[in-house]
């Protein structure tokens, strides 16, 4: 059935265009040598990366900032972009891919899988008639992108890992692909690429666990002026370590015997800089995964001045990129080649939810310009509207064109320099019988 598939899909697009160019059997090629031990002497692997607290910070900042955006499918009506209730695909999106996952369970782990592997899948399962049933993520581990060598057409190669038999294959329109940074069909592992930095983290990061775990004070060596037997320097061994193992044990005496010196070969905290040194791959990490320091809590250079700018910064370059990924990968494989003027839109606004000044200042201007009615902001916020006098859109009425500026604006309608209208207008006879009385002292002379 695959076979027929690739076959006829092959067929088609042959008829619209001939292609001279091919691609890899294997799209998924490495760019970079894996090599998960570092020169730090540790191993970086995807999941030993996230033991590094600036790697978690920055994965929980993207995955839970993606998530809980509202991610609705629309369609442009009369009135703008309408949101699909109905449609089963903002199900999906929305509420709940698949009985076991929530929208935001599902967003969260597509990225996380998207940053540290390049890319996040989930089988598109469809009902009798070929719609999006459910969306149930796979393991990166367990999928290979393929390429049919005959037809040219993308599959994936899934492993059920032990006990679970053979391998499936799934057609690229029933895979649901968020792709990371990269080139091509297959998003790049920043792992890989960052390892000799995340290496130097982890070394960082266990050199100051060990140097407390050791007393807080450098290597040292005892030199026995008088040699000792394997007894007495396992028993000389033992005292030190009771003495200085442990940050609890730390800047005690000892009392040597044995005409014994000692002296320090390492290098202190001071020394190694190792503070400066952890302050410095927080921001060096924080370029690998695209992600403001002051959004994983280093704000060694945030001021009041700049963290408004520094807020806004990180929306349109840390955020809009993802979410537009699964936008284009949603209104692709779930809507298919005829989607008929539906789409989906993450809403990037709900950011603000929890900033009530920028809120207000945001719905004040949108209704100072008419665009938004009382009864829209308070649907915006949650709140019961104010029945059909809260749906009238309202604007300045000083208001007016560019090639109107500077050109003296006309007499109100039914006004003809006479008394103010809001005096009451005297009746027509009344007025006629007024002008004929003023004609006739015209035409009189007057007497004194």
């Amino acid at each position: 059935m695959l076979e027929g598939f690739r076959n006829a899909m092959a067929q088609g697009i042959s008829i619209l265009a001939q292609r001279v160019s091919t691609e890899p059997r294997w799209p998924n090629q490495r760019r970079v040598p894996s090599t998960p031990r570092t020169l730090a002497g540790v191993l970086i692997t995807p999941d030993s990366a996230l033991t590094i607290p600036a790697v978690w910070a920055c994965f929980r900042f993207l995955t839970q900032t993606v998530a809980v955006l509202p991610w609705h499918a629309l369609k442009d009506g009369g009135n703008g972009a309408e949101i699909q209730a109905k449609n089963p695909v903002d199900w999906l999106l929305y509420k709940r891919p698949n009985p076991e996952w929530s929208s935001f369970q599902f967003r969260e782990t597509m990225l996380h899988w998207a940053l540290r592997w390049g890319n996040g899948y989930a089988e598109i399962e469809r009902d009798q008639l070929g719609r999006p049933f459910a969306l149930w993520p796979i393991h990166p581990d367990r999928v290979k992108v393929c390429r049919d060598p005959d037809t040219g057409i993308l599959f994936y190669e899934v492993s059920n890992g032990p006990g679970g038999g053979d391998g499936i294959e799934i057609e690229a329109a029933d895979m649901f692909h968020l792709r990371g940074f990269g080139e091509g069909v297959v998003g790049v592992n920043v792992i890989d690429y960052a390892a000799q930095s995340l290496g130097w983290a982890k070394a960082a990061q266990m050199f100051g666990a060990s140097f407390f775990g050791n007393g807080a004070t450098p290597t040292t060596v005892v030199k026995n002026k008088k040699g000792l037997s394997p007894k007495g320097l396992e028993k000389q061994r033992a005292e030190f370590e009771q003495l200085y193992k442990g940050p609890y044990r730390a800047n005690k005496t000892a009392f040597l015997d044995n005409d014994a010196d000692i002296s320090t070969i390492g290098l202190n905290a001071e020394q190694t800089q190792l503070l400066e040194t952890h302050q410095f791959l927080v921001e060096e990490i924080c370029r690998w995964f695209g992600v403001p320091p002051h959004k994983i809590m280093h704000l060694l250079r945030a001021t009041f001045s700049n963290i408004e700018h520094q807020a806004i910064e990180v929306v349109v370059d840390s955020i809009t990129p993802w979410a537009k990924r699964f936008e284009d990968e949603a209104d692709f494989k779930l809507f298919g080649q005829n989607r008929q003027g539906l789409y989906t839109k993450m809403n990037v606004n709900a950011l603000l939810r929890g900033d009530m000044k920028s809120r207000m200042e945001f719905y004040k201007g949108m209704q100072y310009v008419g665009a938004y009615s009382p009864n829209k902001i308070l649907e915006l916020e949650d709140e019961n509207t104010l029945g059909p006098d809260g749906d009238i859109h309202v604007m300045q009425s000083q208001f007016t064109t560019l090639d109107k500026i500077g050109e003296t604006p006309p007499p109100p309608i039914g006004h003809n320099g006479g008394p103010p209208l809001d005096q009451p207008v005297p009746d027509q006879a009344a007025a006629d019988a007024m002008a004929d009385f003023n004609r006739i002292l015209a035409s009189e002379p007057a007497h004194v």
